[in-house]
């Protein structure tokens, strides 16, 4: 099964090791990874191509990048209510499209897209009923606006603290390892390029992103 493209947001507050993570738990009745904690997000849809009236410095980022950047904050509103943005410094002159982008205009902001740093990329199994090549993307829990809220999709949705155990045994392989690498690069030590966590034929494999996180 060929994966669907989709996109997903890590939002990270706090420091040192008082750092939390903004997570939900699927519901159990979910088709894909039922009862399990991830990060906002979701497929990729074909409006998510368009730049929006309200973003900022879509430029920052590749053509794919900024389309799954922007899947990424349509999904975090969409899901737990939240937006990630910085106030206007004037009303956008081009008219709103989607309803995203009405809420932006309604709160007077702006989406923070070049306030998003690139993590990685992950693709789900292929012996998964369902599939997924979904790219992961840092950002800051500063530039929240909002109130986490639960919903049809997530439960559960909150700030949770990193370290205490207390999301740790609920979250996949791969969403440790994308949380591991978003807290790396907030703290500067991050190492070489964005990875691609996938699945070989026996076990995971990590490999390099094949694409560039800013544009030519």
């Amino acid at each position: 099964m060929r994966p669907r493209d989709a996109a997903s947001l890590i939002l990270l507050r706090g420091e040192d090791a008082r750092i939390e993570v903004l997570v939900g738990r699927r519901s159990l009745s979910a088709r894909f990874m039922p009862g399990v904690y991830v990060f906002p997000g979701g497929v990729i849809d074909p409006p998510d191509r368009i730049g929006w009236s309200v973003e900022t410095a879509p430029g920052s980022l590749t053509p794919k990048l900024a389309r799954a950047a922007r899947a990424a904050l349509r999904e975090t509103w969409e899901e737990v209510g939240l937006l990630i943005g910085r106030p206007a410094e004037m009303p956008p002159a081009a008219p709103v499209q989607a309803p995203i982008e009405r809420a932006y205009r309604q709160h007077g902001l702006v989406a923070a897209i070049d306030r998003l740093t690139y993590v990685g990329r992950a693709i789900t199994p292929s012996h998964s009923t369902r599939r997924f090549n979904t790219r992961f993307f840092l950002g800051d829990g500063d530039d929240v606006v909002g109130e986490p809220m639960s919903g049809a999709e997530l439960e559960d949705v909150r700030w949770h603290p990193i370290g205490t155990g207390d999301i740790e045994d609920g979250l996949r392989d791969v969403t440790r390892f994308m949380l591991a690498r978003a807290i790396a690069i907030r703290n500067g030590t991050a190492i070489g390029e964005p990875p691609l966590f996938y699945w070989g034929k026996n076990a995971r494999r990590i490999g390099i992103c094949r694409e560039a996180a800013r544009a030519p």
